[in-house]
């Protein structure tokens, strides 16, 4: 009994330290960026969406990749277009984010794997 408490607390803390670490890998712009990538991106990219025909890609690994989803260059840049410009389904954030609301998501979308 004592082993399996021993055991569980040493999961425990183990999972605590990893979740703790990660959090203070992620600067104050990319924590910014994640709040705003859970309340404005993650609810069609994480989940599927009955309603379209066509199910927004998964944005992990974005910027790991030679290319995005459209084809077009896997670059800042272009991402910031596809935000700010929208694309297909995808509404323009042009009204919706600041410049800086921008630079702070792709930041954490970096971050994403």
């Amino acid at each position: 009994m004592i082993r399996g408490s021993l055991l569980l607390s040493a999961l425990l803390a183990l999972l605590c330290s990893t979740a703790c670490a990660s959090k203070e890998q992620l600067s104050n712009a990319e924590i910014e960026g994640q709040w705003l990538y859970e309340s404005h991106c993650a609810e069609c990219h994480e989940n599927p969406q009955p309603d379209l025909h066509k199910q927004p890609p998964n944005l992990h690994g974005l910027f790991f990749r030679k290319s995005l989803p459209s084809g077009a260059p896997g670059t800042e840049e272009q991402v910031r277009e596809t935000i700010i410009e929208g694309r297909g389904t995808m509404p323009a954030f042009d009204r919706r984010l600041r410049g800086d609301d921008v630079k702070n998501l792709i930041k954490y979308m970096r971050k994403l794997k």
